[in-house]
């Protein structure tokens, strides 16, 4: 197991004007991530906020000289005192992820469609006609592309999927979303320069990703927990957003990393420990803190998901903790 990745939102109102276009204003939202031997939660998330307030109800060109997207990302990595990665998000559709020196630009879309799943055993609601409003997650170099180009390369695809039986097009004969995932990914990578990955969501709670060689997949559930407040045994609660990340080998007959619903059944016993329960009772959780009841979630978990790679966990969209148990931290930093 890694060190604890520590996870600090925040948001803010801004105006700004780009390219020569009147003032417009935003919702920004942006999510920091570091590594907890070089801060702690408090810190992170204190310089995150400190970072934002100049720009609250501000026009953003005053106080920056860049007020694209990617030059406030590198104005709040390069206000924190610590190595940090960092989602920033303009719009629910599209925004820019910051990590390592490396800079990416998302696009956020999606599409309707129906499918089936033609391998899954007799009974399993999947292999009944069904449809889904799926979400794309499109993810570039941001020095090579602009939002505009991966709009124009996600119309032709959109046109192809929506309104459409997936099943009866080229290559989706067995629609998984990991199976969708790699099929955008190789045609957008023909068309789409520094193409870095391709998210598939078929519900809020579950999506899969493909970066043109690795699938990962994530599932993610909410459970309502009390946790002590201070030292005088008072307690307080959060309702927390769990979200379990697998990573592993396609299973080329079904076309999934994992079910969906096997990696929720698994889950179950441990989500019902959890869920409407002081969290400081569970034995071996300290304190009720995020870090134990991560490191507590992957001890009994992780026998029974034996692809999980990592858990990411949330008291509140500002505040959460980001467990790694694998070396490949190119996952994307999910904005709720």
């Amino acid at each position: 197991m890694y060190a604890p990745l520590l996870l600090a939102g925040t948001r803010f109102e801004s105006a700004r004007h780009l390219d020569g276009a009147p003032p417009h204003g935003h919702s920004f939202r942006a999510l920091a991530r570091a590594d907890s031997s070089h801060t702690d939660s408090d810190t992170l998330r204190a310089e995150l906020q400190a970072a934002a307030a100049p720009l609250d109800y501000t026009l953003i060109n005053d106080a920056l000289a860049d007020a694209d997207d990617l030059g406030i990302a590198r104005y709040l990595v390069d206000s924190i005192s610590c190595p940090v990665a960092l989602a920033l998000a303009s719009a629910p559709a599209c925004g820019v992820l910051v990590e390592n020196g490396d800079a990416m630009r998302y696009l956020n879309t999606g599409f309707e469609a129906a499918h089936q799943l033609p391998h899954v055993p007799p009974g399993h609601k999947c292999g009944r006609l069904h449809g889904h409003g799926f979400g794309v997650r499109l993810v570039t170099d941001a020095a090579r592309t602009r939002l505009q180009d991966l709009e124009q390369a996600w119309q032709p695809l959109y046109e192809q999927l929506n309104h459409h039986y997936l099943n009866d097009l080229p290559g989706l004969g067995n629609p998984t979303s990991e199976v969708m995932a790699q099929w955008l990914y190789q045609r957008l990578s023909l068309t789409l320069p520094g193409l870095k990955w391709v998210e598939v969501r078929e519900t809020h709670s579950a999506g899969s990703q493909f970066d043109g060689v690795r699938f990962r997949i994530w599932k993610e559930q909410r459970f309502e927990s009390a946790v002590p407040f201070d030292d005088e045994g008072n307690y307080t609660g959060h309702s927390y957003l769990i979200r379990l990340m697998l990573a592993g080998s396609l299973d080329q007959t079904m076309g999934w990393l994992i079910d969906f619903g096997d990696v929720k059944d698994r889950f179950h016993p441990i989500y019902r420990q959890l869920d409407h329960n002081p969290l400081d009772k569970l034995s071996g959780i300290r304190n009720g803190s995020l870090a134990s009841v991560a490191e507590w979630t992957h001890a009994h978990l992780a026998p029974l998901v034996p692809e999980l790679a990592r858990i990411d966990l949330m008291e509140n969209p500002g505040c959460g903790i980001s467990l790694p148990f694998a070396d490949d931290m190119r996952w994307p930093l999910l904005l709720e």
